[in-house]
């Protein structure tokens, strides 16, 4: 994850990464995320906010 942060020149607490539809951890190694050739990973830009305020 941090070498695609370093390519992508990217702060790596900006995006998410995921795999088959779970968040990946910095731990993990694509034998614990039973990963096979031609897998995608997913990256996410990370999102604040969505907090919905009604003025009334």
């Amino acid at each position: 994850m941090g070498a695609y942060c370093n390519r992508a020149g990217i702060q790596t607490g900006v995006v998410r990464f995921r795999f088959d539809g779970n968040p990946i951890n910095d731990e993990d190694t694509p034998a614990m995320l039973e990963m096979e050739d031609g897998d995608s990973i997913d990256v996410f830009q990370q999102q604040t906010g969505g907090n919905l305020s009604w003025l009334w």
